[in-house]
């Protein structure tokens, strides 16, 4: 049977590829194509280049790239690989294809000086591109490259040099306007979100360092480009001293980045980020815990390098944590947790234990007498517990050594047990590790583009959970001629994020009638970057209905307010948006319709569309913000083909939260059928096997998972969401309507859907179906297409019919 396969031609070969492909696997379609790639000659390959790129096309990012680069090692020297590039860019360049073919440092430092021009702070889009771009040529340099210390070094000076260069310019024009106190927290604010463009290069590219040289490549660039930025902005001075010595004050939003960072590079960054006793604490604890990662690194492994996927400092528990990636054989856990405390008297007994409980691999701390006795007296505790002293090389040894033991259970005792969920690891309640899995939304920065020289107010509304806030404070702090300001009335994501929501209420708290410039001037405050004088503004509120609920609540209780707060508030948003952009974000379309014979605003309102993550459905690829959405949530334990994408999407139409939440119960029910997640491809077969096993009306209520939306639309439709909410009420009850009369097709005509709204059980008066439509199909609860309604978000309508409603 082995002498046939050898003998098989490319073309038999190539369909039996494409067969295990279409049935879900991945390692003997990888295997079979490796060894049809080696076997064949110079001419060969050239005459079969092109069907084997289909093919290769078809695998998912990692198996991809790797055959590619095999592909690249065995072609003919002569060959053009013009055409490949531009379908697959910086995933064809290999040690023949950069040397001597790269742009230069001149290039880069050309580049970044296009940026301080003319597109200063627009980080997510001009500086997201252009850091891409380089960062990949020097991610291959440093990869193949006989000088890496060199690249290494050239991209820490060219962040530094333009660190250096933006921050002094943001800084000495933003003091003139705002004071010295403001301007500084607003140029923190850039440093942090400059910081964040390398760490979403690591992240992007992680899935890809699969072998020793690819993961060092990936931290050195990373930590090169870290420090000059830091280093950078040391050097931009100020009247209150240099940003050397502003940068310790603000250790807490800064100290996660050194879980990502070289050793050696961590010792030359905690003298920048870190007061002196904090850097003695990090230098006896955290560096220790890194060099011990490097050691690993540096192991004779056959398949893994452990990378880390995520760092944490919880400041109140005195406590840094680092996650690696698990073994690629491991199924049962996607990261290795280490822990690292800064001084003894956070390491209790309480907290090792809780450590030991939640299958920690390893602690480096300084330890009391008393608690170092108790760890003596537990062997179990022995085993994770590393006490940092002053000698640091047998701390770093004693920290591999429990690495390795950790290592060894994981492969020989749980990659036999039940496998994981690797769904369930996806950070929906954490926003420090959320932030490696962020997906940029092209599709909300281009419905933003559509008002680049438009005015007014406009209203965003979309179901909850559907990553507004998330993708408003991921837009550029500039873009175009315009500053965006990002503020939410919410949980703030960011520092400063609810400070237009906190100054509203202590003017409301103190009764105080607010100045006539009082919106001009909060949002030049909120601000942040520099916004200069006569720059159009895009001042986006998040969670509106938050702010109209609190003004009508105050104005109700206390009538005064209402003349000296709350319809000067809405007056004054009305002469700001005549020369800038208001946009309010939220999930009711109707929530600034507060005390209507004199509020102003209102009629100015206009909503529009906002977009979930986008999916080019019909396309047969992968490609686009839902499709790394599940990559990133599925990480590189289970792939999934196009077709299984299209109909994960019809489900959940690009919904963020219901995306997670189903694929958790689909992983579930993947374990349960017992399919080897190790190699799995799911595809469109398996989604209808489990859709219609599993999401039935009467099954959805027993997942926990879905329990967030189940609990929002019991309650949306009970009468008191009624009285408190009329919109959402009507919302919720027409998806259910339009569920249970038409649950495989979930449409209904025009003409039906006014006979089902006319049958909601509400203890009131119902809007107009015509304002029903319009705003709910704007706020992704519908979706109207010519004479046909249908529920947007499938899995929503289903939840919907699934509850009882709530009584009260």
């Amino acid at each position: 049977m082995r002498y046939v396969r050898e003998m098989a031609t490319p073309d038999e070969t190539l369909k039996r590829v494409e067969q295990l492909l279409d049935v879900g696997h991945a390692e003997e379609p990888q295997r079979l194509l490796t060894d049809l790639i080696r076997q064949m000659g110079d001419t060969a390959l050239s005459s079969w280049r092109a069907d084997l790129l289909k093919t290769i096309d078809r695998f998912q990012p990692k198996r991809r790239k790797q055959l590619l680069q095999l592909l690249d090692l065995k072609t003919p020297a002569g060959h053009s690989r013009v055409q490949d590039a531009a379908r697959h860019p910086y995933e064809h360049l290999s040690p023949s294809m950069t040397v001597g073919n790269l742009p230069s440092e001149d290039a880069f430092r050309q580049a970044l000086a296009d940026l301080s021009e003319h597109h200063i702070f627009q980080w997510s889009s001009h500086y997201a591109a252009c850091l891409t771009h380089h960062f990949d040529i020097y991610l291959e340099y440093l990869r193949h490259g006989s000088s890496a210390k060199n690249y290494a070094d050239s991209v820490r000076r060219l962040m530094y040099e333009h660190a250096s260069d933006i921050f002094l310019k943001g800084y000495g024009y933003q003091v003139k306007r705002v004071g010295q106190s403001t301007a500084m927290q607003k140029s923190i604010n850039g440093l942090a979100r400059f910081l964040d463009l390398p760490l979403e290069y690591y992240s992007a590219r992680s899935s890809d360092a699969v072998d020793r040289d690819s993961v060092q490549a990936l931290r050195r660039l990373f930590s090169s480009s870290f420090l000059g930025i830091v280093q950078g902005y040391g050097s931009a001075t100020s009247d209150i001293g240099t940003g050397i010595e502003v940068i310790p004050r603000h250790f807490k939003r800064l100290a996660h980045y050194l879980a990502f960072l070289e050793p050696t590079v961590a010792n030359d960054v905690i003298n920048l980020i870190a007061d002196d006793d904090q850097a003695d604490s990090l230098r006896r604890a955290v560096v220790p815990l890194l060099e011990s990662i490097d050691k690993l690194i540096h192991k004779d492994h056959e398949d893994y390098y452990p990378l880390p996927i995520f760092g944490r400092y919880i400041e109140a528990q005195g406590r840094f944590e680092i996650g690696v990636r698990a073994p690629q054989a491991v199924t049962s856990r996607h990261a290795v947790e280490a822990h690292a405390y800064l001084r003894h008297e956070h390491a209790t007994p309480r907290a090792l234990e809780k450590a030991l409980a939640s299958r920690v691999a390893l602690v480096v701390s300084p330890l009391s007498p008393d608690v170092a006795a108790h760890v003596s007296s537990s062997p179990r505790l022995t085993d994770i517990v590393v006490r940092a002293g002053d000698g640091r090389e047998d701390v770093v040894q004693e920290a591999v050594h429990a690495w390795d033991r950790e290592l060894y259970a994981l492969r020989s005792r749980l990659a036999r047990t039940t496998p994981y969920n690797i769904a369930r690891e996806f950070p929906l309640h954490e926003p420090v590790k959320a932030q490696l899995y962020h997906v940029q939304r092209k599709s909300v920065r281009d419905l933003l583009r559509t008002f680049d020289r438009k005015n007014g107010v406009r209203l965003w509304c979309s179901v909850r959970r559907s990553g507004k806030t998330t993708a408003c404070f991921d837009l550029d702090f500039t873009e175009g001629d315009s500053a965006i300001v990002p503020q939410t009335c919410g949980t703030e994501p960011a520092p400063r994020g609810r400070l237009f929501y906190d100054k509203i209420c202590e003017s409301v708290q103190s009764t105080t009638s607010i100045a006539n410039d009082f919106v001009a001037d909060i949002v030049q405050e909120c601000a942040p970057v520099s916004v200069e004088n006569g720059q159009r503004i895009v001042f986006v509120v998040d969670e509106y209905e938050t702010l109209f609920g609190y003004l009508q609540a105050a104005a109700t209780d206390n009538s005064l307010l209402r003349y000296t707060i709350v319809q000067p508030l809405l007056n004054q948003l009305v002469e700001f948006a005549r020369d800038n952009l208001l946009v309010l974000l939220g999930q009711q379309p109707d929530a600034h319709f507060i005390f209507m014979d004199q509020n102003q605003l209102a009629p100015y309102v206009e909503q529009d569309p906002f977009p979930l993550f986008s999916h080019p459905k019909g396309t047969g690829t992968s490609a686009g913000e839902f499709g790394s959405l599940v990559r990133k949530i599925l990480s590189d334990h289970i792939e999934v083909s196009p077709r299984f994408l299209d109909a994960l999407y019809r489900e959940t139409a690009g919904h963020p939260y219901l995306t997670v939440n189903i694929l958790c119960v689909l992983v579930d029910w993947v374990i349960k059928r017992q399919y080897p997640l190790r190699g799995l491809r799911l595809r469109e077969s398996h989604f209808r096997s489990f859709h219609e096993e599993k999401q039935g009306l009467d099954q959805l209520t027993l997942y926990n998972d879905y329990r967030f939306f189940l609990e929002a639309a019991k309650q949306a439709m009970s009468e008191a969401g009624y009285r408190s909410n009329r919109w959402l009420y009507v919302a919720y009850w027409v998806l259910r309507q339009i569920t249970t009369t038409n649950r495989s097709g979930l449409t209904v005509s025009r003409d039906d859907f006014v006979d089902l709204l006319a049958r909601i059980p509400a203890p009131g008066d119902l809007p107009d179906a015509n304002e029903v439509l319009r705003t709910a199909s704007q706020a992704n609860f519908l979706h109207v297409s010519d004479d046909q309604v249908s529920v947007k978000i499938g899995l929503l309508g289903r939840i919907a019919a699934s509850v009882q409603p709530a009584q009260a």
